[in-house]
């Protein structure tokens, strides 16, 4: 019992990590767009430092949450809509460490990323955690997966 809930507890405080660090990453990306100003480099840093703590983020959320399904459910065989939250989860990790990769490498060349890129990122990173979202709801709710 006290394995789980070491576990629970640093899932739950990386997701709090990752849902404050991309909140805050998309609020300074909007805010530049809208006004049409390219962000100074101590805001393209600390943008960077957002993007790398929310890798870490994710990577603990992911080294947990395979401890709490082989503890709680013996397995990965949970269900469909287990499946689902998985695939959400496959996503979100590909675009986060896709960001890690890429905003390093445009900021290398001197250059500003993709406008179509950094568009493109926040719909598919929230399109995922809507299915990480129901798909655990589902999961967790007895009698319904």
């Amino acid at each position: 019992m006290t394995y789980i809930v070491f576990l629970k507890f640093f899932h739950f405080i990386a997701i709090f990590l990752a849902g404050g660090l991309g909140v805050a990453n998309g609020m300074l990306t909007s805010a530049h767009q809208k006004a049409g100003t390219p962000p100074t480099e101590i805001v393209k840093n600390t943008m960077l430092r957002l993007a790398r703590l929310g890798l870490v983020a994710i990577l603990i959320l992911w080294i947990t949450g395979i401890a709490l399904t082989a503890k709680l459910y013996g397995g990965f065989n949970v269900g469909w809509a287990f499946n689902i939250k998985l695939f959400g989860a496959t996503i979100l990790l590909a675009a986060i460490v896709f960001i890690n990769c890429y905003l390093p490498a445009v900021a290398k060349k001197n250059s500003p990323p993709n406008p179509k890129i950094i568009k493109a990122i926040p719909m598919v990173t929230r399109s995922s955690l809507v299915l990480v979202l129901l798909g655990i709801a589902i999961t967790t709710s007895h009698g319904m997966s």
